[in-house]
């Protein structure tokens, strides 16, 4: 019964079931992980003053580009149910480094916490991307669009219960607690992540190696119109969004002392944006996505961008913060993500794992460089924040529109050169999958 209620609620077909919650829970496990973290990470980050954080933004770049090109060339030489686990052990063992240099005294010192800043941002962005990039090899197109939003609701779930634990515990089992139990997790993310491979694999998807040259990601995003445009998207979104942390932050630094206080504030805030995140994911994600398409859900967030940014000018309080914050957060991770995702679906398996790191991470990092950089221009200009935040979501719903014209036509062209094949190309596809 449960098994039927489930299927119909998600739209799921036969064989869809078990990879399905496998992906759901892999990620419920991830963001369940981080999200532990990240109220502890902001926190210190908030420590040296919130001038401290652009410095911080800069040294996540260096080692975001650094990373890359490390990444790049694993990728190129090992499977993919060696390379995914692989990422999450490495995580794994840097977090039980930190948890050394913590337990003695049970607070991090300024060092290891600007130092644990940068780490947890830099593996935050690389964790998500490996997980979608396994995704989108594992689904088709098809298949993204209604199953995505559900797969994204297990990582809801994981940042709800991260974001309420870590709000209820912080002050009782303190920095070290939170980090050994998002140290199990992660155990556990690669763990469904080497199991989901290889249910993959038996299935016919390919999982062998990309190849390439180490830093084909970059480059692949000065060459494919396609992937640059996907890769100008997310910039327009972080940029806007470390406009918006800037601002938070300040806001806060204001209105709330003491570092576990604030912590507590800011899990507060992403348990009120997961919960709203998930009721869209459960109930609307997977059908406005078939009504609405790609296009239109890449467009949610620069719209509520563009009208949130223009209510925090004219009331920057944290009233208004909270909401714009918790309505953004939530629309982008249950609506506008799972659209973006599916962008990668029908690209190749290099650019799947390659060329998407590079947009999740180096362009990422590098939109929250930009966007710090605007932040301390603003300030020296006497600017409100609406000033360059408003027309950057302007050109983000115009580059939705042509993004999502661009992937109907791909997946067209794409079916057109399957049905064209002939029975020895056909063959010959099979062969090159099962090897």
């Amino acid at each position: 019964m449960a098994r039927e209620w489930l299927e119909s609620i998600v739209d799921m077909r036969r064989g869809e079931l078990i990879p399905s919650l496998m992906a759901a829970a892999m990620f419920f496990c991830l963001l369940c992980g981080y999200f532990l973290l990240r109220p502890l990470r902001d926190a210190l980050g908030l420590e040296g003053g919130v001038d401290s954080l652009h410095g911080l933004f800069l040294a996540t770049v260096g080692v975001m580009i650094v990373g890359n090109v490390a990444y790049g060339f694993v990728a190129a030489r090992v499977p993919r149910t060696v390379l995914v686990p692989a990422v999450y052990l490495f995580a794994l063992a840097s977090l039980a480094v930190f948890l050394v240099y913590v337990v003695p005294g049970g607070k991090a010192s300024a060092t290891v916490g600007r130092v644990f800043y940068v780490w947890l941002s830099v593996f935050n962005l690389f964790a998500v991307s490996v997980f979608w990039s396994l995704l989108a090899d594992v689904f088709t197109l098809e298949q993204g669009k209604r199953l995505f939003g559900f797969i994204g609701a297990g990582g809801t779930g994981g940042a709800i219960t991260g974001s309420f634990f870590a709000w209820t515990w912080v002050k009782t089992i303190g920095p070290a607690g939170l980090m050994g139990v998002a140290a199990g997790l992660i155990a556990l993310t690669a763990v469904l992540a080497l199991l989901l491979s290889r249910r993959a694999t038996r299935t016919g998807r390919p999982g062998a190696a990309v190849g390439g040259a180490s830093w084909a990601g970059l480059t692949r995003l000065f060459s494919s119109p396609y992937l640059a445009g996907i890769g100008t998207m997310v910039l327009l979104f972080t940029i806007t969004s470390t406009l918006l942390y800037f601002e938070k932050a300040r806001i806060i630094s204001l209105a709330v002392e003491g570092q576990d206080e604030r912590a507590s504030l800011f899990a507060g805030i992403e348990f009120a944006a997961q919960t709203l995140t998930i009721l869209l994911q459960i109930f609307l994600t997977g059908r406005l996505m078939r009504w609405l398409g790609v296009g239109v859900m890449l467009a949610v967030v620069p719209l509520i961008s563009i009208g949130g940014f223009t209510a925090l000018g004219l009331v920057p309080t944290l009233t208004v913060v909270t909401i714009f914050e918790v309505t953004r957060r939530a629309s982008n991770f249950a609506l506008t993500k799972p659209a973006r995702e599916t962008l990668f679906t029908v690209v190749p398996r290099q650019d799947k794992y390659k060329a998407k790191a590079a947009i999740d991470t180096f362009v990422y990092r590098g939109g929250d460089t930009v966007g710090a950089l605007a932040d301390q221009g603003i300030a020296a200009m006497g600017w409100v924040i609406a000033a360059v935040a408003v027309p950057v979501g302007v050109v983000g719903v115009a580059l939705a529109w042509w993004l999502g014209r661009a992937e109907r036509r791909m997946d067209r062209e794409t079916k057109v050169e399957l049905e064209s094949e002939t029975p020895d190309q056909e063959r010959d596809r099979h062969a090159a999958i099962a090897s």
